[in-house]
């Protein structure tokens, strides 16, 4: 369930979509949003720059924010630190290469 979104109609558009039941003002209201609208000259601008985006899969959500703290760290004059974790099942380290990189997409 959506709690954080303020605005509200978005807020129930994503319940619906949750649902699989959007209707025709949800498609509009989401058509507003494309970044490639005439009216978007820079996803660097308010409000655009802190939008969510939405990815239907790990790898790209993973990328965007591997793009995202390289660009924070910059943005702030912090070197960027990346600790990994070594995943476990049941106390033993997971070690089934498949397993592994569905782990980390």
């Amino acid at each position: 369930k959506q709690m954080r979104t303020e605005d509200e109609r978005y807020r129930e558009l994503l319940e619906r979509l949750r649902q699989g039941n959007c209707n025709l003002q949800d498609y509009e209201l989401l058509l507003t949003r494309v970044a490639g609208q005439p009216s978007v000259s820079s996803l660097r601008e308010s409000p655009w720059n802190e939008a969510p985006i939405l990815a239907y899969r790990n790898e790209v959500q993973t990328q965007l924010n591997n793009k995202a703290a390289v660009h924070n760290a910059a943005q702030l004059g912090h070197q960027l630190m990346v600790c990994v974790a070594q995943d476990t099942c049941r106390g033993k380290a997971i070690e089934d290469p498949i397993l592994m990189k569905k782990l980390l997409e």
